[in-house]
């Protein structure tokens, strides 16, 4: 995978203006569940709800073929608790791809990784994308 087909899979989602709701990691896979706000070029993209600025979409930020993994940071700050009683672990600042080395970077701390494969799925619609190869 080109290092810009990962960031191509990325593009119609505003990372830093989502919120992390979950991280598992499991041998070979790292799975990241978000909701995700969608700019208007992503389907199933439809008008914000009164009250919010974006469109938000619950799905998964998954890496598979995971070879290293190295989470620091993830106990310097704790999760906040929505008022609809679900936790939140702030966003992702930067997500940075190398090829299949990457970078996520947020309020759950600092994960790099080594991954063969980069993959978005909305559970609101069972959409799941991969980057072009």
């Amino acid at each position: 995978m080109a290092a810009n087909a990962g960031a191509e899979l990325l593009s119609d989602l505003y990372l830093d203006d989502s919120y992390v709701l979950d991280i598992q990691a499991s041998r070979g896979r790292l799975a990241i569940t978000m909701e995700f706000a969608l700019a208007p070029e992503r389907p199933p993209y439809s008008p914000a709800l009164p009250g919010e600025q974006y469109c938000y979409r619950k799905g998964v930020l998954v890496f598979e073929g995971v070879t290293e993994l190295n989470w620091t940071g993830q106990l310097t700050s704790r999760p906040s608790r929505d008022p609809d009683g679900s936790i939140d672990y702030g966003n992702i600042d930067a997500l940075v791809i190398d090829g299949n080395h990457y970078t996520v970077e947020g309020g759950m701390g600092r994960i790099n990784l080594q991954a063969a494969a980069i993959r978005v799925a909305l559970v609101s619609d069972g959409t799941t994308r991969t980057p072009p190869q």
